[in-house]
């Protein structure tokens, strides 16, 4: 299994990345595959707070567009989440919406 850290999903998203092509097909060959593929909880925070934060970017990724994101991630099914509960998404998302 291999599991994914913030900056891959960060390149992944922000197509301003000089990494974005190789990180973009990275997750999508992961994504679509039947292969375990994972990402640590705490990673998703992470990308979130980065791709948002206009101190790093400008102009940031907007907020129901990063949310868009970690959403189109979770709905791979070989995906594995390293860490919390299924439970935590739903209740961060409603937290921070």
């Amino acid at each position: 299994m291999i599991a994914v850290d913030t900056n891959l999903l960060v390149y992944a998203h922000r197509e301003d990345s000089p990494f974005h092509e190789r990180a973009y097909a990275c997750i999508e060959q992961m994504a679509g595959g039947r292969a375990a593929w994972a990402i640590p909880w705490p990673c998703l925070h992470e990308f979130y707070a980065i791709v948002t934060h206009p101190r790093i970017y400008s102009p940031p990724t907007p907020l129901e567009n990063a949310l868009d994101q970690i959403d189109a991630w979770l709905e791979s099914p070989s995906l594995v989440l390293l860490s919390e509960s299924g439970e935590h998404w739903p209740l961060l998302r409603s937290l921070v919406e």
